[in-house]
């Protein structure tokens, strides 16, 4: 039995997510009515009512052309109907649709009080798989699409703020998405400062966290998603706050202390980057190293794409060999 919520890719899931089926039928054909036959709008020339719309018993609504035996569900109904061949096209359709369906959220403010009276975002994003564009930016970082794929790092080819389009993916301005628990973090690399990045991440998601293993000798604590997977690919485990601005909560630093034996502070060798880390370290009482200045780099990640991933390696590994 065919079904529109089961015949898509997952990329297309998020809007699909905001239809019915009958908002995608008489978004084109007007007001419906099942098992009532109609001209054939898949056919200009059908003077003979041939087309039915008719539900099945889960509730999805199917349609039927007699007069050719073509039948299927919604999403194959819009495809032949506006000759659609790929998804892109399908995309942007369905966008209309749903912005059809819902005009008060288009046109409504893209920030809006939470209950507690924090500023909220919702987070919607199209995936597609990793471009040539893609391999070759987190190959500079010696990072790896498993890497990625383990941290839930994904390309995509636009996100949605309250239902809104807020940026597409283009070769000379990749974006990508950081999923934390349920949240996303939106980081388009060749930006511009104002618009890199785009978050709805709290102080309670921790970046890098779900992927810790459950004990250790050594923990990092960085200031990127970019930084922990350039460190796990090091083989040392890291997590890093979810921006530059916020610290690991005292109940979760206390839960980490007694999975980790050390816990050091990694942060950017820059004015901010050595204040912070200076102040959480008398605060916490954690150590906090730099990286070195002979790289000419401020993060872990630079110095990897200036220096090389074994080169960095080998100075972080004897650098905090006194935690063995």
């Amino acid at each position: 039995m065919y079904s529109t919520k089961t015949a898509i890719t997952m990329s297309l899931r998020d809007l699909l997510d905001k239809v019915s089926d009958y908002d995608i039928y008489s978004y084109y054909l007007g007001s419906i009515k099942p098992k009532k036959l109609i001209n054939s709008p898949l056919r200009p020339d059908d003077k003979i009512p041939s087309f039915a719309i008719f539900p099945t018993n889960d509730g999805t609504l199917l349609f039927k052309d007699h007069g050719t035996g073509v039948a299927g569900n919604a999403l194959k109904f819009l495809k032949l109907y506006k000759g659609i061949d790929n998804r892109e096209e399908l995309e942007r359709e369905l966008l209309k649709i749903v912005k059809w369906v819902n005009p008060s959220q288009t046109t409504q403010k893209a920030v809006r009080k939470a209950e507690n009276g924090s500023s909220e975002l919702n987070f919607g994003i199209v995936r597609q798989a990793f471009t040539e564009v893609d391999k070759q930016y987190w190959k500079q970082f010696h990072i790896s699409m498993n890497t990625l794929k383990k941290f839930d790092v994904f390309s995509i080819k636009y996100f949605l703020c309250n239902d809104v389009v807020r940026g597409i993916y283009k070769d000379d301005n990749p974006m990508y998405a950081y999923k934390v628990d349920s949240r996303f973090k939106i980081y388009r690399p060749l930006a511009s400062k104002y618009t890199k990045w785009r978050t709805n991440l709290t102080n309670a998601n921790i970046q890098g966290y779900a992927q810790l293993p459950p004990f250790g000798n050594l923990l990092i604590i960085t200031k990127s998603l970019k930084d922990v997977m350039c460190l796990y690919e090091m083989g040392i485990a890291a997590i890093s706050p979810s921006s530059e601005t916020t610290f690991i909560s005292e109940d979760i630093l206390e839960e980490l202390k007694k999975k980790f034996k050390h816990i050091v502070i990694l942060f950017d060798r820059d004015e901010a980057g050595v204040r912070n880390a200076r102040q959480y370290s008398k605060q916490y009482g954690l150590d906090a190293i730099f990286v070195h200045k002979k790289f000419k780099a401020k993060d872990i990640s630079d110095a990897v794409k200036a220096n090389g991933f074994f080169v960095v390696k080998e100075w972080l590994t004897k650098t905090v060999e006194r935690y063995d």
